[in-house]
């Protein structure tokens, strides 16, 4: 599609008070209080409401601990391989324990005090000691049963992400990173990759509709696909979010995980796996805009014995939208199987299938003046609409030894097809006195595949009396892409009412090219364990990159090689964590940035790649047993060797006037963020985070820019706000036993675009705030309904601002949607 233009970044101050540092000091002076890790038992006839589907036997108890705020006690060897049934309806703490270890071959230890444990049954094994084996620590200390899986966990706290390869504790990686949790996802009724990243901390996520790229910091980020990186940042089109078990997101630089790239992070979409018990899940969903959704998710156990197992998950949505003519069907189709070749060897398989069908929206043009439209409901484009096609298939491979180590090796084949038409006005705006101006509208086919591969070996090595933990692999990503475009004008178009172009539409493109870019890597990583509560993080990457391109309609000539390549390029990576308590981590980290550029100087010769750092410091922790995480953290990123207008030279490009180059700029992000995410009560859920990015140019070709802000998209300030809870019988008299209520809210300081001239103002997006309000209802175990409320105060905001002649859109009015889900 046509390519947004440059931004810089200039806006007023708003001040948001950075109340979740607060939050997350206050739940570790909490958490850390004497007394605070011995929470009071509840009476052993207090019954509590109960949906916890088949999974490990760690897992149920763990939910069982968390929202009957009784301790439960056990020792890690004993839950190793053992699973619990579905566990649904109202009990107590000590039936649903039971329930849960019914034909385990283990038995609940009730001491007279009402501390509940868990013993070996029918065995002499020593007694557990109940007062020092906390549930909390089983999760930290079982690396063996470690799971980051997310889905039936009934959390917002990740107990581990696999965003560095190996499933690591948060507390574990010296970097800020966050999960959005199945049950988050579940809990804000979030349907797209977008709606869910614009939930996370520090976090913004814009463009057209349903392509929308994710940033952090003021950069870009990578995309990985259940751990294998994708080459060429995010890859537009994203399934529907149904398939997903969780969204890791690591903010700054990922060098170590993905190479070359931007250095505003990654982000892991990880997909859901099969399940050894049969489950059906399903809903449907009706709202503002004739907004319609279904969704069926059907997990089978393909064997008696469990080891075979598949899964199915659909979904489909159509709707209307708030501006005039547009209209979008997107279904989904998920297909994964998983086999235990043998008890320590699992093969996985997996198809994923999207269409998508609709109206190209790229966003409005100004007023001549520079002005912005009023009307949210105006539209730009021709009422022939597009077809989006993506297919993705992968295998996994994962087996465990004997002595702890652990061999995975991935592979993905994803292509993803556009054909269709989009317009954009192309003579600086619109008069406002006429609304007359120039139309180009456009016919677009490309073709994308991308492939990619990681392999990994990695395991623990006793040394000096201490046991490390080391990593290694390689990964390959290579992206190729074929398309191009056949634009038309018309003049002095009535551009938000005149959408019938068929006399005018091209219905052949004529010139296409190709372009392949190859990235591929050996990485190491090292967990030093200096001391019982120091460890030092030692990594690096020896990177290749290529590309190349050529002409492929009206016919194919010879590839042209791209001089920005990479040979064994070292990106290093060093952190350090101190375990200051029980509960809280200090940490400390520094990383590399390397991204190739393709401009070139005077001499005719490609510029050196950006290079630059990221340090950053911070402090994380885990609370009320591990229901709870936090985290504080201080970060500063230099990019330097970008490119910047060589104002003394010209003749560059293969031209006499054509544009040359130096790698002079250089470019500062610096700023805090403050996160918790989890359970702080029985009952209730919370997200909150807080980000202060400043950005601004250090060095550049226009001495007017140097000290200003060098990206207008990225807010100084951010904040995501999200509580839910769910009343069981103990408010009057359980009259609210069932029901929950959700609100949220997002909040940030004001961006812009360009700069104020005698004849067009500077365009502005003030800071602003969205509310959104949710109640729901679960009749029984089966059928849950929720109604949604998004935009509550119906405020008036653009998502993007950009130049005069389109990418300039508005964020929805109000909306509502009801949706009502069923559980077998």
């Amino acid at each position: 599609m046509h390519p947004l233009p440059s931004r810089r970044e200039r806006g007023p101050r708003v001040r948001l008070l950075p109340f979740a540092l607060a939050l997350a000091l206050g739940c570790g002076a909490l958490a850390t209080a004497p007394g605070a890790l011995a929470q009071p038992a509840e009476s052993s006839a207090a019954l509590f409401q109960y949906d916890i589907p088949a999974g490990p036997l760690g897992d149920t108890l763990t939910r069982i601990a968390r929202e009957s705020g009784r301790g439960i006690s056990v020792a890690p060897e004993l839950l190793a391989g053992r699973s619990a049934p579905a566990l649904r309806g109202h009990y107590s703490a000590e039936e649903a324990a039971r329930l849960a270890l019914a034909g385990s071959g283990l038995e609940l230890v009730v001491t007279p005090s009402g501390a509940l444990s868990v013993r070996q049954g029918e065995t002499s094994l020593a007694p557990v000691n109940v007062s020092a084996t906390l549930l909390a620590e089983l999760r930290v200390t079982a690396s063996a049963e470690r799971s980051a899986t997310s889905e039936g966990s009934g959390s917002y706290a990740a107990r581990a992400a696999t965003i560095g390869k190996t499933a690591q504790t948060l507390r574990e990686i010296p970097q800020s990173v966050s999960v959005i949790t199945r049950q988050r996802m579940d809990d804000q009724q979030l349907t797209s990759v977008t709606s869910a990243l614009r939930t996370a901390t520090g976090v913004i996520s814009t463009g057209y509709y349903d392509q929308e790229a994710p940033s952090a910091r003021g950069f870009n980020m990578n995309e990985q696909h259940d751990g294998v990186p994708q080459q060429g940042g995010s890859s537009g089109l994203a399934p529907d979010l149904a398939i997903y078990d969780r969204i890791e997101i690591l903010r700054g630089s990922s060098g170590l995980l993905s190479g070359s790239g931007e250095p505003g992070g990654a982000v892991n979409y990880v997909r859901k796996r099969p399940q050894a018990e049969f489950g059906v899940g399903a809903a449907l969903a009706a709202g503002s805009w004739n907004n319609r959704r279904a969704t069926v998710d059907v997990n089978v156990p393909l064997s008696e014995d469990g080891s075979f197992r598949g899964r199915v998950v659909g979904a489909y949505q159509e709707r209307d939208f708030f501006y005039d003519v547009a209209h979008n069907r997107r279904s989904t189709t998920f297909i994964t199987l998983e086999y235990d070749l043998t008890p320590r060897t699992t093969i996985g398989a997996s198809h994923t299938y999207v269409k998508r069908d609709g109206h190209a929206f790229w966003g409005l043009p100004t007023y001549t003046d520079g002005s912005f439209v009023k009307s949210r409901s105006a539209f730009v484009g021709p009422d022939t609409g597009y077809l989006m096609k993506v297919e993705e298939s992968s295998v996994d491979i994962r087996h465990r030894f004997d002595n702890g180590w652990e061999a995975k090796g991935a592979l993905s084949k994803r292509a993803h097809r556009f054909d269709g038409y989009g317009a954009y006005n192309n003579t600086g705006g619109v008069d406002r006195a006429t609304g007359l101006g120039g139309l180009a509208i456009g016919l677009i086919q490309s073709t994308t595949r991308r492939d990619g591969a990681d392999i990994s070996v990695s395991g623990p090595v006793e040394l000096f009396g201490r046991s490390h933990v080391l990593a290694f692999g390689y990964n390959k990503a290579i992206q190729d892409y074929t398309g191009g475009a056949n634009y038309v004008s018309a003049g002095n178009v009535d551009l938000f009412n005149d959408h019938d172009f068929d006399a005018l539409l091209p219905t052949r493109v004529i010139n296409k090219s190709q372009t392949v870019t190859e990235q591929s890597g050996y990485y190491g990583m090292a967990r030093i364990k200096l001391a019982d509560p120091l460890t030092l993080v030692l990594g690096g990457r020896w990177t290749d990159y290529e590309s190349k391109s050529r002409a492929v309609r009206p016919a194919k000539a010879a590839w042209t090689r791209s001089k920005a390549e990479a040979d064994g390029e070292f990106t290093p990576y060093g952190g350090l964590i101190w375990d200051f308590s029980r509960a809280i981590s200090l940490y400390a980290s520094y990383t590399d940035i390397f991204v190739p550029q393709t401009q070139m100087d005077v001499g005719g010769k490609v510029l050196d790649p950006r290079v630059g750092w990221q340090g950053e410091v911070g402090v994380k922790g885990e609370f009320f047993d591990g229901a709870l995480n936090a985290s504080l953290a201080a970060f500063r990123i230099r990019d330097k060797n970008r490119a910047m207008t060589d104002t003394t030279h010209i003749g560059c490009g293969g031209t006499s006037t054509g544009t040359c180059y130096t790698a002079a700029g250089l470019v500062q992000s610096q700023g805090w963020e403050a996160e918790v995410s989890g359970s702080p009560a029985p009952g209730w859920d919370l997200s909150a985070g807080y980000t202060y990015n400043q950005t601004e140019y250090l060095r550049d070709t226009s001495a007017a820019n140097v000290g200003e802000r060098f990206n207008s998209a990225t807010p100084r300030h951010l904040l995501k706000l999200w509580a839910h809870y769910r009343f069981d019988h103990r408010p009057f008299d359980g009259a609210l036993a069932g029901w929950s209520v959700g609100a949220g809210l997002r909040a940030q300081s004001g961006i812009y675009f360009g700069t104020s001239t005698a004849t067009v103002k500077r365009r502005e997006q003030p800071g602003y705030a969205v509310a959104a309000l949710q109640v729901g209802y679960r009749a029984n175990r089966h059928w849950n309904a929720t109604l949604a409320v998004n935009n509550l105060f119906d405020r008036r905001y653009f998502e993007l601002v950009s130049g005069t002649g389109f990418a300039n859109i508005y964020g929805e009015p109000r909306n509502v949607m009801l949706t009502l889900e069923y559980k077998l």
